[in-house]
This record gives structure tokens, C-alpha cells and sequence, in this order.
């Protein structure tokens, strides 16, 4: 580690500290608040960014863990426990926020990547949300994780779908890395199901996992290992690490449905150094005087609306889902901030050039915006209208 890396890794480390306090007061996420102070810090570290292998290898941790976090956050039990009614009607809104997507991308002939911008949907920023408003043991609150935690998993999906176009095109080595997809799929149900059946054979061997507290933390180590199996199975496949974690995350929370300790711990750990140190890395890559042209604020507000509208045209069918008309007046809100899958794709984009340093910087800002202005509105908005606690038709009742 030369000095200037030494120095820049040291001004992060403090920034990842003091940012949050910063943020809170400025009421900012913590994620946009680091994006920010990376930004800044990419003034005056701009010619030895590319030079810095630690802070890109801290940052790239910090983005895995993330993702595992997000594949923790899956509550299954959640989703098996709600209606076939609402599960078909939640299925319905998603299809209809991805056809109109793809809709608008070709109806207005923007670029083709923009149909995975508007599609995306992430619950990094909206369980905090949740949480902050009151909400998150409310049946709209339990109704809104489950749309936005499928939302997610078919995002990851497309994001694939799209980073395989864009590398190969539609040619035989597309179709060989959609065969390795699909054997990483089989290998990952494989190993869940000889799991769950040993697990039922040795139910002791759970505390294994979950067990916090003790002098070598055995839990932490058993999710960091899982983790990372799932990463290097994605990689040896040719898949982005990032998808690798988060089926990792998510399979651990198919089969440990005990584990919020844990995942607390785990993401202490995340969110405590790691995953600030990516958010900021992340702006260090962009220019900030590039963020503030005209035509690329222009466009960013354009992908913030756009994302807005299409999930308040598809929150229509929440009518037959048992919401009220408040609930779907905020369920657009609560769908609208993709602020961590933004990020990620414009990072990857970046990385296999499916995206150009224009496109990106607009899709960095899009999310900076998106995370700024539907979480403030959201919170507005529930500060004025009264959410119920408790409902008489739980829209999450048993099949």
C-alpha cells in the first residue's frame, strides 16, 4: 500500500463513521449521504482512483455483503402464509411494471438498459423506511415486503438476463452461460434440499449457524462461509458474484426461519463498515461536475418520473388485493426506491460495458433522486393519513 492509497483508505474509513450522524441530520439515507461524500472525495483523489486495489477490494466486499443481506431479507414463511388471491394479483403487478417498462423503453426509443432501470425494485432502502414510519408490523407493511422481495428476486433476474445480452448477444455462447445459469439453479436447490433433509436429521446442528455471542462466533462464520461457496459457484459459472450472494442469502432464509439474531449480526457487520465503504467507492468512480449537467440531471429526473409513474399505473390493481385506497395511493412510494440495485447496475454496466460513463452517471443520479424523494414523500404522506395496525381481513391469511 503506497501512501496516497494509505491516505485515501484512512479519509474513507473516517467518512463511513461520521457520514451517518451527517445524514441523519440532514435526514438523507445513509446510502445516498456516502454516495455523496464519495463523490466529493473523487475531486481530489480523481488520478489515483484506479490505482487503489484495497479500497476497490473493500468496496467489492462491501457489495457482496449487501446482496447476501438482501437474500436474508426474504421472509418465505411470509410469502407461503399470503393468499393465492394476493399472491396472483401481486404476480400481475409485477408483470404489468415490466411489460410497461419495456413499453415505454421502445414506445419513446430510449436506450434499451432503461427498461431495466424502470423495472427494478429493491427493499435495501424501503424496510428502514418501514421501520422509521411505524409501519413495519402493519398487514400493508407485511403486503409491501412481500411485493417488493419478489420484485427483487425477479430484478436480480433481469439484471442477469440483461448483463448475458450485452456480453454475448444472442449467440451460442449466451446460450451456454443461460445453461450454466441454469445448472447453478440446480446445483443451489440440490444443496438446499440435502440441507433442510440434514437439518431435519440433526436439529442441534441449527444453533450451528445461528449461535451469536460466543468467543468465535460461529454464526458469523457459518453465513460468511455460505456466502462465499455461492459467490465462487457463481464466478466458476460466469455469473456476477453478486447474484451468487444473494441466492446464498436467500437460501439460508429458506432454511432457517429463527435467524433475525443472527441477520442482525451479519448485518451490523455489513452496514457497521463494509457496505458504507462500497456506497462511497461507488461515487469515488463517478465525476460530480459530469452529475450536474444539464442534460444529465435532466435525464435522471426523466428515469426518477418514469419509474413513479409506471409503478402508480400498476398499484391499480391493488383493488382486488383487499388494500384500501390509502395503501394503494402508497404503495407507488413504496415501490419507487431501487436505491442499492441502481447502484448495482450501473457498477456492472460499467464493468461488462453494458453501459457507457453517460448512462451510468445518470442512472447513479436517478438513484440518488429516487432515494431522496419517495422516502421523504412517503413519510410525509403517512404523517397526514392513519395506517391501521391491525385490519379485519388480513391480506396475509393462510391458503
Amino acid at each position: 500500500m503506497d501512501k496516497h492509497e494509505a491516505i485515501l483508505l484512512l479519509v474513507i474509513s473516517i467518512g463511513a463513521f461520521v457520514i451517518p450522524f451527517i445524514s441523519r441530520r440532514l435526514y438523507l439515507p445513509s446510502a445516498v449521504g456516502e454516495i455523496f461524500y464519495g463523490l466529493v472525495l473523487g475531486i481530489f483523489f480523481k488520478d489515483i482512483i484506479h490505482e487503489t486495489p484495497i479500497v476497490k477490494l473493500l468496496g467489492e466486499l462491501g457489495f457482496i455483503i449487501l446482496m447476501y443481506l438482501a437474500g436474508l431479507e426474504i421472509n418465505f414463511d411470509r410469502i407461503r402464509s399470503t393468499s393465492k388471491r394476493d399472491l396472483t394479483v401481486y404476480f400481475i403487478s409485477l408483470f404489468m411494471i415490466v411489460f410497461l417498462s419495456f413499453y415505454i423503453t421502445f414506445s419513446f426509443e430510449f436506450p434499451l438498459i432503461y427498461a431495466l432501470v424502470f423495472l427494478t425494485i429493491a427493499i435495501g432502502l424501503l424496510y428502514p423506511v418501514l421501520k422509521d414510519t411505524g409501519l413495519l408490523k402493519t398487514n400493508f407493511a407485511q403486503s409491501v415486503l412481500i411485493i417488493g422481495s419478489i420484485g427483487e428476486i425477479i430484478s436480480l433476474l433481469f439484471i442477469t438476463g440483461f448483463t448475458l445480452y450485452y456480453q454475448f448477444g444472442l449467440s451460442t455462447k449466451a446460450l451456454i452461460h443461460l445453461i450454466e445459469i441454469y445448472i447453478f439453479f440446480a446445483i443451489a436447490y440440490f444443496i438446499i434440499k440435502i440441507f433442510q433433509l440434514y437439518i431435519w436429521w440433526n436439529p442441534k446442528l441449527t444453533s450451528t449457524f445461528l449461535k451469536t455471542g460466543d468467543p468465535t462466533e460461529t454464526g458469523i462464520r457459518a453465513n460468511f462461509v455460505n456466502m462465499f461457496i455461492f459467490v465462487a459457484l457463481a464466478s466458476l459459472l460466469s455469473m456476477e458474484p453478486i447474484i451468487g450472494a444473494f441466492m446464498g442469502g436467500m437460501l439460508f432464509a429458506l432454511v432457517f426461519k429463527e435467524r433475525r439474531e443472527i441477520q442482525e449480526k451479519f448485518s451490523a457487520f455489513g452496514y457497521g463498515f463494509l457496505i458504507p465503504i462500497f456506497f462511497i467507492e461507488v461515487g469515488l468512480q463517478f465525476d460530480i461536475f459530469q452529475l450536474i449537467k444539464p442534460e444529465i440531471i435532466l435525464s435522471a429526473l426523466i428515469l426518477t418520473a418514469v419509474i413513479f409513474f409506471i409503478r402508480s399505473v400498476a398499484a391499480m390493481i391493488f383493488v382486488f388485493s383487499g388494500f384500501s385506497w390509502k395503501e394503494i395511493f402508497l404503495i407507488p412510494f413504496s415501490l419507487s426506491m431501487p436505491l442499492t440495485l441502481l447502484v448495482a447496475i450501473a457498477t456492472i454496466g460499467l464493468e461488462v460495458n453494458m453501459l457507457d460513463k453517460k448512462q451510468a452517471s445518470i442512472i447513479i443520479l436517478s438513484a440518488i433522486l429516487s432515494g431522496l424523494i419517495y422516502p421523504w414523500l412517503f413519510k410525509i404522506i403517512v404523517k397526514k393519513i392513519k395506517i391501521e395496525e391491525s385490519k379485519e381481513t388480513d391480506k396475509i391469511n393462510k391458503t
